[in-house]
């Protein structure tokens, strides 16, 4: 049975590194499936509908998630490690939990942004929600 991976992207230098970090795990579990997934914010907020037409909104979704799954791609394939792409919209903590459940991975591998401990946090956001929401383990690389 093989081991999955989700690594969700966003194209910054953490995510880079959480994909590093995923070549490294490739290099010790042969059977590793990995998941490498962009989450867009939705596009229906009426305000972009009133200003974009259908078809410019999709060709923007397009480049902003070949923006952020390019680098972990490229980093991922020099290291021989195969994987699956997934684009989808919603919120990115709920997004990245639901589709690590339904997926069936067994462990969330993802860059944080280090974002101010003014917040409480020495995690970003986007990171300290999933590790609340997540039912898998989550491995946040810095």
């Amino acid at each position: 049975m093989p081991c999955r991976i989700l690594l969700p992207v966003d194209g910054s230098e953490g995510s880079a590194r959480a994909a590093r970090h995923v070549t490294g795990i490739a290099a010790m579990v042969p059977d590793l499936e990995v998941h490498l997934v962009s989450v867009q914010p939705p596009g229906n907020d009426w305000m972009v509908r009133r200003m974009l037409k259908a078809n410019e909104l999709a060709d923007m979704e397009r480049e902003w998630a070949e923006a952020s799954l390019g680098p972990a791609r490229d980093i991922l394939r020099s290291a021989g490690v195969a994987c699956t792409e997934h684009v989808v919209q919603g919120e990115v903590a709920q997004t990245i939990a639901r589709l690590a459940k339904e997926l069936g991975c067994d462990q969330i591998v993802m860059g944080t942004r280090g974002q101010s401990a003014l917040s409480g946090l020495l995690l970003g956001s986007v990171a300290s929600k999933v590790l609340h929401l997540a039912e898998v383990p989550v491995t946040l690389v810095k």
